[in-house]
């Protein structure tokens, strides 16, 4: 159980990985392409002097290359010294400092994968660097935006058209309760949203605006003016904090429907909430019972006979053990009778675990006869025949039994289950409960959720830093524009409030957008596991997605404090004379 909650951790891990490198890749790709725009006539100024197109790709691509190895030198450094430390520090518990392991061929991994992410987000930028005319050295005018708007429109439209076909898997995989139609259906969607950002990024804003009004809030009506000025690089920025918000909305709905559905799901898997093992006919049964119920948290006992039996089917003959059950009387017991609703006098209820096949006939022997049963596979309840079939195989032959508890909650504490093993000791029984099984699901919960939490803040740190250094590049770019602002009266407190408006603009609009998305294929995902999952539900924590979207909403904030401080602090006079 261990070895499989790990692989579960693992898994999560390798999920996230990728919104890492997805989320570092769109901001270095903005970066890159705005820097390229700010130095667009130095570009033309190369490619007249004779510079080629591939001389200027692999300029850029150069750059590109020294940033990704240094970035992922420096980061494979610390992120080492943060693991060895936590691990000599003891913390962990079952994790002693000689055991701390660096592989290199890890390490080495590591920063060849952060250098192809690099690589592979300055491609694009590289190729536009290349398609700057040796004319804007000239003449100083840069081509038309038009037909790239338009280029620009017509994948966002694209991008709707894919969004809505993952919506349409989406559904199919849910109404086939299929989890891997789900989860290719919501990949799809998450596409098509990132493909369309630009275009609902842009409505979104733009609504915002006729809302605000001209003259009630003048500089939230600025700063979505000044968004929407250009959308491509709003949508940019906008889609690093959509991919993490809507991964962590996602995998928080599914986490917080498994943890509260668990009980359920254990107890349709797990419909007794423990058993003792070794009751057998020399048992003195009145004497357990009575120290059974004694312990605290105990609500009822009963004995379920187990027989001793020769099975056979398609010719192979092997042992089995099977439980005597009589529905009506175990019901009182059991969390439910799930499963049970075909055994009757011809059938043998058996798991997966038996390997025979459903509906295949079965012929069961015992100490006084012979029986054919049709079997039908069951989770949760090993291997079942009704009491008449009992008596047919065994006749009134006294046989070995276990003893099923029920506890008082809504499930066994491990409390009660330590207590059931105080109460039995001595007497060469074994409890077998459900209480160990919810701990350790409990605390697997706990730890993946705190893996989610500490990946998905690392993500919003590097969103972070994009946005800071792409509203810093804005700043730069609007030096002008912000004299103006200054001149005709506005204060240094107006203009730090409208950069840090737009950086909020932008973190609401991808963390809304994310969070929208994201709870919606949470909740596709929890429904298409119901079937496969008995008792799951879907919960939605609305705690943790709003504090999710006021932690998008602090990185905005923080993300433009810098730049806006910059903007606010230039000289009018300064300002007006920039060419």
């Amino acid at each position: 159980e261990n070895q499989q909650g790990g692989t579960m951790i693992a898994g999560i891990l390798n999920v996230l990985a990728p919104v890492c490198a997805m989320v570092a890749i769109i901001v270095i790709a903005t970066t890159f392409s705005t820097l390229v725009a700010r130095q667009t006539r130095m570009v033309g100024l190369m490619r007249c002097i004779g510079t080629t197109r591939r001389q200027v790709m692999l300029a850029v691509l150069r750059t590109g290359l020294m940033t990704g190895v240094v970035g992922s030198v420096l980061g494979a450094a610390l992120g080492t010294g943060l693991g060895a430390i936590a691990v000599s520090s003891g913390t962990f518990a079952d994790l002693k400092a000689d055991q701390l392991t660096i592989s290199p061929v890890s390490l080495a991994l590591t920063i060849a994968l952060g250098t192809l992410v690099t690589l592979i987000a300055v491609l694009r930028p590289a190729r536009k660097a290349t398609r700057i005319s040796p004319l804007v050295a000239l003449t100083g005018q840069v081509a038309s935006t038009k037909q790239a708007g338009r280029r620009r429109m017509w994948v966002a439209v694209a991008g709707v058209i894919i969004a809505v076909i993952g919506a349409a898997v989406v559904a199919l995989g849910i109404q086939a309760s299929d989890i891997y139609i789900t989860a290719s259906g919501s990949a799809v969607v998450v596409v098509g949203t990132v493909l369309s950002l630009p275009l609902l990024v842009t409505a979104i804003i733009g609504f915002i605006g006729k809302v605000s009004g001209d003259t009630r809030l003048p500089v939230l009506q600025l700063a979505t003016r000044n968004l929407a000025r250009n959308s491509g690089r709003s949508a940019a920025t906008a889609a690093t904090l959509f991919v993490c918000v809507l991964v962590g909305s996602a995998l928080f709905v599914g986490l917080s429907s498994l943890n509260a559905s668990f009980d359920d799901i254990l107890g349709h898997s797990s419909p007794v909430d423990a058993r003792i093992l070794g009751v057998t006919p020399q048992t003195d049964t009145a004497q357990l019972t009575k120290q059974v119920k004694a312990v605290d948290g105990v609500k009822d006992v009963t004995y379920v006979p187990t027989l001793e039996l020769t099975q056979t089917v398609d010719g192979q003959t092997k042992n089995i053990v099977v439980d005597v059950i009589d529905t009506k009387a175990i019901a009182p017991m059991v969390r439910t009778t799930s499963g049970l609703e075909d055994l009757d006098d011809g059938t043998l209820i058996v798991g997966g675990i038996y390997h025979i096949p459903d509906g295949s006939t079965v012929t069961l022997t015992g100490a006084t006869g012979s029986v054919e049963l049709k079997a039908r596979v069951q989770e949760g309840w090993g291997a079942v025949v009704s009491p008449a079939v009992a008596q047919r195989l065994n006749g009134d032959t006294p046989t070995n039994a276990i003893m099923w508890v029920r506890s008082t909650g809504n499930s066994m504490t491990s409390d009660t289950e330590h207590a059931l093993n105080t109460a039995i000791r001595g007497q060469e029984m074994m409890v077998s409960g459900s209480a160990s099984a919810s701990e350790q699901m409990s605390s697997l919960i706990t730890r993946m959720a705190l893996i989610v939490c500490l990946v998905l803040g690392a993500a919003l740190v590097i969103a972070l830093s994009g946005l800071a250094n792409i509203t810093d590049v804005s700043v730069l770019e609007r030096v002008r524009e912000i004299g103006v602002l200054r001149a005709t009266g506005s204060s240094r407190k107006e203009i730090r409030r409208l950069i840090v408006t737009e950086g909020v603009l932008v973190a609401a609009v991808g963390g809304g957008l994310g969070l929208l998305v994201g709870t919606a294929l949470g909740v596709s995902e929890t429904l298409a596991m119901a079937k496969s999952a008995e008792g799951m539900t879907v919960h939605v924590p609305y705690f943790a997605l709003i504090g999710m979207f006021a932690v998008t909403l602090a990185v905005g904030l923080a993300a433009s404090l810098r730049p806006a401080g910059r903007a606010a602090s230039v000289p009018p006079v300064r300002a007006l004379s920039e060419e």
